[in-house]
């Protein structure tokens, strides 16, 4: 029997259930990194976890290799897509977007820590890996780096950061310590405190950015 959507007893159309089971596995895959590393990440391990048949992780994305390419595209899309991450109603400067940056950043880590493991996790394996891996990774950075290069710009404009400040330079810090936190919180979670460790960083964005 195919499966049934929750709010109607129309069975799922193909293309849903080529959705939910590519999900499903970009998901596992996810949970699987985070929790068990990038070895573990087998595609038997990520199908059983995923719950789908064998053989769906060729059929949907061809190789091991591009099931990480499309986890490390799906955490971006997410992230910067979904979550509007630095543009609440409340970000009326630049400087308010990157502090919003850090404090989302930071705060998503401690209610859903799985997405950002799983992007350091597989980092650190694309130093040695795959060029197509290293890749997929150095687009999502990029792409994080120039979104707060952007709103130190956009600060320098509406006067809410001091004009001396180098956008470039300044993403680079921001995104290395917003990185740096990821890896600590993996290796120990019991010696860093996330929450007074996101109001460290809002006051020192503050004190290095903010007009006098």
């Amino acid at each position: 029997m195919p499966p049934r959507t929750k709010n109607s007893d129309s069975p799922l159309t193909q293309t849903e259930r080529t959705n939910a089971s590519r999900s499903a596995l970009i998901d596992a895959t996810v949970t699987v990194l985070a929790a068990e590393g990038y070895k573990a990440a087998s595609m038997s391990r990520i199908q059983e976890i995923a719950g789908v048949s064998r053989g769906l992780i060729g059929y949907h994305f061809g190789s091991k290799l591009q099931l990480m390419e499309a986890v490390v595209e799906h955490v971006r899309d997410v992230y910067f897509d979904e979550t509007g991450v630095g543009r609440t109603e409340s970000a009326d400067t630049g400087l308010d977007r990157v502090r919003d940056h850090v404090s989302q950043y930071l705060t998503r880590l401690s209610t859903s820590p799985e997405p950002s493991k799983a992007m350091l996790v597989l980092a650190t394996e694309s130093v040695n890996g795959p060029t197509e891996l290293a890749s997929a990774l150095r687009s999502a950075f990029a792409a994080q780096k120039q979104m707060i290069a952007e709103f130190v710009r956009e600060g320098i404009i509406d006067g809410s950061i001091r004009p001396d400040v180098s956008p470039d330079g300044t993403a680079a810090v921001v995104q290395g310590i917003l990185r740096g936190v990821v890896l600590i919180n993996i290796v120990d979670p019991e010696d860093i405190d996330l929450a007074e460790t996101r109001s460290t960083a809002i006051e020192m964005v503050n004190r290095q950015l903010a007009v006098s």
